[in-house]
């Protein structure tokens, strides 16, 4: 059994930033891997100790693969990692292109842009193949991640699947103007049109700071403002808005997940962000409802009252989804009482997705 009590708080992360900073820079090793002369993907790991197992391709079992979410830095992971550091694990946070220090999609243009969603699962199998990931992995895919996986999962020729997985927000759904199966066919036949297709979408744009009091991604102002702070020491990273060919693929691939005979064979957990206005708590709630059939149906979990990014998000909300997620994927613990629940009634967790159901762009 491995040991997740302790996995960072807010005062400890004020303290500390420092020495999670210099580690960041100094012990995590920080990989680009040449796929062609256009592409390069950016993985960042923390390498398990020496004569550790289950680390290697003979055998992954102690190796974790993250996904981020879109628009997400290497730097963000820094926290996690440190808390994690003396657990011997293996950790891979893998970026994908247009992600992170990856390449971009678009050479003259920061826009968040994808021309094939099987991209990214190409992007997710070629760094689990460079990096020499076996049988036994453990997968978590945050956000856009989440959707990432999922493909990955049910559509990969990796000889390697997950042993475990868990979604964290998976961007399986947000609240369209129109029914994703009316307004997938209209974008396919626009995208055609490559200055539509290149286009951000109305919520898209170039990145600006939100303040904090604004935002609806994370309850944390220290993380939140540290998280900012370094796209203002590092603006070559910020990613922008969305084009609409990015949003097309992607409902292309909520879509494709729910006509293909996918089947859960492994344990899968799907936590829920009670007051998710990017991504729709809901969709994923359903999504886990129709698989409840297959031999090994995922589990769903809402955490209430929690913004979109709970890996940023406040220690209440935080540390709680966190621990669940590693004890799920690493300790085989399917009692998912942990997370903290007090006080919070069925009725008031409903109510927490209904008034998140009028989400703002992914």
């Amino acid at each position: 059994m491995i040991d997740f009590t302790n996995l960072g708080t807010e005062p400890a992360l004020a303290i500390n930033y420092p020495k999670i900073d210099a580690f960041f820079e100094n012990e995590l090793k920080q990989h680009r891997i040449r796929i062609s002369d256009n592409l390069f993907l950016s993985v960042l790991e923390l390498p398990a100790p020496k004569g550790a197992s289950g680390v290697s391709l003979a055998d992954s079992s102690n190796t974790l693969v993250i996904v981020p979410g879109r628009a997400e830095t290497e730097h963000k992971y820094a926290e996690l990692l440190y808390a994690l550091k003396d657990k011997g694990l293996r950790i891979l946070v893998c970026f994908v292109r247009g992600q992170g220090q990856s390449s971009m999609v678009l050479y003259d243009s920061n826009k968040c842009h994808v021309e094939r969603f099987m991209h990214y699962r190409q992007d997710l199998e070629n760094i689990l193949n460079y990096m020499d990931v076996g049988p036994n992995f453990k997968l978590m895919g945050f956000s856009l991640g989440g959707l990432i996986s999922l493909e990955f999962c049910f559509n990969t020729s990796y000889p390697f699947k997950p042993q475990a997985f868990v979604g964290v927000a998976p961007f399986l759904g947000i609240t369209y103007p129109f029914p994703p199966k009316l307004l997938y066919p209209a974008l396919k036949v626009l995208c055609n049109i490559r200055s539509f297709a290149l286009a951000y979408t109305p919520h898209g744009k170039e990145y600006v700071r939100v303040p904090f009091e604004e935002n609806f991604h994370s309850h944390s102002e220290l993380r939140y403002n540290l998280y900012h702070d370094y796209y203002a020491q590092h603006p070559q990273l910020a990613l922008a808005g969305p084009t609409f060919k990015f949003v097309k693929c992607c409902l292309q691939a909520q879509l494709r997940l729910q006509k293909i005979k996918c089947r859960f064979n492994f344990p899968s957990l799907f936590l829920g962000a009670g007051a998710d206005m990017v991504v729709s708590t809901k969709a994923t709630r359903e999504f886990c409802q129709l698989h409840q059939d297959d031999p090994v149906p995922p589990r769903f979990e809402l955490i209430p009252h929690a913004y979109h990014d709970i890996l940023n998000e406040a220690d209440r909300y935080r540390n709680p989804a966190l621990e669940k997620a590693l004890n799920f994927l690493f300790n085989g613990a399917t009692d998912l009482s942990t997370l903290d629940l007090t006080g919070v009634s069925d009725e008031s967790k409903e109510d927490d997705e209904a008034k998140a159901e009028p989400s703002q762009n992914a």
